[in-house]
């Protein structure tokens, strides 16, 4: 569920979009620089004495009243933004009003349109296309055409000098509304080209989010390079194989040099075309897990790239393992259903010729011997058909001390046991799981059995302790099947998980095979551990069902020895 809750999370995140306010926002930036630029340069203008020699004292005083209008309000506006105080619209509007005021003053002192600001006045009504509505822009471009046409009016020029200047302030006006409509389409162009930007930013992040989830959901490990060994993507699997953080990336040279020698010995087969992905297997990391790399070479903007899939071996042959146990498990059933009804008849006839009262008696041994290996071929056949008919697990809320305490009980009685031959280590408080007691209850018999069985000696009696305890991390509960036998050859431990391997001639090899598969079927976990000096340890590692009772149960780190628990 977590991995689930994080997937979700992750397909849910917002892809970035730059929206009108915060488009308008960046225009403003540079408005504001701009405004604070030109408005510097308009007071050193009114300020140098050779420009304003030729104005006349009234006029003088006008531009530089103008142009410190103009500075105190660029950069009050502009410390205005700055801390948001106001939005772009707004803003927008306040500065367009102060550049038709300021330069319209201005237009008027320095003589008209020969001066050749109303330029300004053309360059404010263009920003108001960009950042203002339909209306409102058009609203101040009438604004600035009229500032120029009242402008060249106040002036009084007289005669043809005043049509000319007449005609050349309609031209500006014209100039300003055109100006102001070609912005409000780039604007619109604008608009719509990060809507689509958007749309497709969305297709992109999606497309990108899915693959990524798939390349997380492979069962095999996914790592891509570039031409210089860097890591530019890695899936879970990958990351995890090769011993480094998801999210992180790194030079694989120093990660897994292993893995950059068969990759360089790749690119020298393929050069000629002719490379092929037969290297074999290969062990990565401290964990030395043993992997098939296959190398998948593709163009990138930089240059090279190659595609690394990690597929663990040992995964594949678990795979194989289990399909090759489960069609063997189904074809022993088959032949367990041929053999039963002839071995019935074997047994039958057996039993007949025993109750023969003029039988010797060396043909009654040779019946023991029928009846013997009958009862063991019915063994196997059973167990066979307990694999494949094995029932789905039916759980219940079991206290694993107080069930522990009976099952030993009736193993005991059944096995006629001395008192000191069979130990009980639990905690006082509760410990709660959740699991099928019938299947349990034939898991634990069962290990308990073959202790009872491969544990005894000539001249010594195993002594079996069955321990049950909370782990370290609190939340699983370890069962413990310990011995003080001669315990399991190394070179068995490997396969004695494997359907019919056994050490012992008279058995079936099925035991702890079933044990293990009806240990999976209740979410437990079946192992073997280690124990110097002392016999065999069997643990099933079960999840506690409450958490409620924290003070039942010491925790087990390791198997303790046999000699150690019962003293």
């Amino acid at each position: 569920m977590d991995v689930l809750a994080s997937e979700s999370a992750y397909m849910a995140q917002p892809v970035f979009q730059l929206t009108d306010e915060e488009f308008a926002r960046r225009a403003l930036n540079y408005l504001n620089i701009f405004r604070l630029v030109i408005a510097t340069g308009l007071m050193m203008v009114v300020l140098s004495p050779p420009i304003v020699s030729e104005l006349s004292s009234a006029s003088l005083e006008l531009a530089r009243m103008a142009a410190f209008v103009d500075f105190i309000a660029a950069l009050g506006l502009g410390l205005a933004w700055v801390y948001g105080h106001m939005s772009a619209q707004s803003l927008t509007s306040k500065s367009m009003a102060t550049d038709l005021i300021v330069v319209t003053l201005l237009l008027y002192a320095f003589g008209g349109l020969d001066s050749g600001l109303g330029l300004l006045l053309m360059f404010t009504a263009g920003i108001g296309g960009l950042i203002l509505s339909g209306r409102n822009a058009l609203f101040f471009a009438a604004l600035a055409t009229i500032s120029i046409v009242g402008v060249t009016l106040l002036l009084g020029l007289a005669g043809d000098e005043t049509r000319g200047e007449l005609a050349k302030a309609g031209l500006y006006g014209i100039a300003t509304f055109f100006t102001t409509i070609g912005c409000l389409f780039i604007a619109r162009w604008n608009r719509q080209s990060r809507q689509l930007a958007h749309r497709r930013g969305i297709d992109m992040a999606s497309m990108e989010q899915v693959n990524e989830l798939i390349i997380n959901r492979l069962r095999s490990g996914v790592v891509v390079i570039d031409d210089h060994f860097q890591i530019r993507q890695i899936n879970r699997l990958g990351a995890e194989l090769l011993g480094i953080k998801p999210a992180g990336g790194g030079d694989l040279r120093q990660i897994s040099p292993a893995l950059v020698a068969r990759l360089a010995d790749w690119q020298s087969k393929n050069k000629n075309g002719g490379g092929k992905n037969d290297g074999g297997g290969l062990l990565l990391g401290d964990s030395q897990t043993p992997v098939e790399p296959v190398f998948v070479q593709f163009p990138t903007r930089r240059g090279g790239g190659t595609l690394i899939f990690l597929e663990d071996t040992a995964v594949v042959s678990r795979r194989a393992r289990d399909l090759a146990q489960s069609s063997l498990a189904r074809i022993s059933a088959s032949i367990a259903h041929e053999i039963r009804n002839p071995l019935a008849a074997i047994s039958h006839s057996a039993q007949l010729l025993r109750e023969s009262p003029a039988l010797p008696s060396e043909e009654k041994r040779l019946i023991e011997i029928i009846d013997g290996h009958c009862a063991r071929m019915n063994n196997i056949v059973e167990n066979v058909l307990q694999l494949t008919r094995r029932e789905q697990a039916q759980p219940e809320l079991l206290d694993l001390g107080d069930w522990l305490d009976d099952l030993a009980g009736e193993f005991a009685r059944s096995k006629s046991l001395a008192a000191d031959r069979l130990h009980i280590d639990r905690p006082d408080g509760e410990l709660l799981v959740v699991a099928d007691p019938s299947q349990l209850h034939q898991v634990v018999w069962n290990l308990a059995e073959n202790a009872l069985i491969h544990g005894s000696r000539d001249d010594h009696e195993v002594r079996i302790t069955l321990r049950v305890g909370l782990l370290e991390d609190g939340e699983r509960v370890a069962l413990d099947i310990l011995d003080d036998g001669p315990g399991i050859p190394p070179q068995a431990r490997l396969n004695i998980f494997e359907p019919f391997f056994t050490t012992n001639k008279k058995g079936s090899g099925l035991g702890l095979y079933l044990a293990q598969k009806l240990s999976e079927a209740n979410h437990a976990a079946l192992e073997y551990l280690e124990q110097p000096g002392a016999g065999a340890c069997f643990r099933i590692t079960v999840r506690r069902a409450a958490l409620e009772d924290e003070t039942g149960g010491e925790a087990l780190d390791a198997p303790l020895a046999l000699a150690a628990r019962s003293a």
